[in-house]
């Protein structure tokens, strides 16, 4: 399993953004997250069935991923083009292409990116000129209708 190396669309344009530098900042991150593409608490159950508490679980591992392997300070962007929704987490490791793990142990850790894979449509990541990484990850938006917004489809699917 690899990830592609290809940017994110450039229909995509970002809706909110959030700068972690310590793992601490990781628990604000997913509740923050979920309120803003849900308008909603995370719930306890944390249900991996729906669009919402996948993306956010994604992001948290794609940002664990930056905060130790990468350099700070670590941006996650969340973008839509009204269709998808997507997660961008950002780090200043440009010469760090994200490595998806091998066989490990359970427990051992490692298996940020191979969640990534299973659990998005698409996962990619490329280096900008200004000597950032990222590491996205691509999701459908279950209910769009002509005009709503990525917001408000995930808010109606749930």
């Amino acid at each position: 399993m690899t990830v592609a190396y290809a940017e994110v669309p450039h229909r995509f344009v970002e809706i909110a953004s959030w700068d972690l530098r310590a793992m601490t900042q990781l628990t604000q991150l997913r509740a923050d997250l979920h309120r803003t593409l849900t308008a909603n608490p995370m719930p306890q159950d944390h249900r991996l069935d729906s669009v919402p508490e996948r993306l956010v679980l994604v992001a948290s591992e794609l940002a664990t991923n930056a905060l130790r392997h990468g350099n700070p300070p670590i941006r996650v962007r969340l973008l839509s083009d009204g269709r998808e929704i997507a997660v961008d987490v950002i780090d200043h490791s440009p010469e760090q292409a994200p490595v998806v793990a091998g066989r490990r142990a359970p427990g051992a850790g490692g298996f940020g990116l191979v969640l990534a894979c299973r659990a998005a449509r698409d996962v990619g990541w490329f280096r900008s000129g200004v000597g950032e990484k990222h590491v996205w990850a691509r999701f459908d938006v279950p209910a769009y209708r002509t005009g709503a917004s990525a917001r408000s489809a995930l808010t109606l699917a749930n």
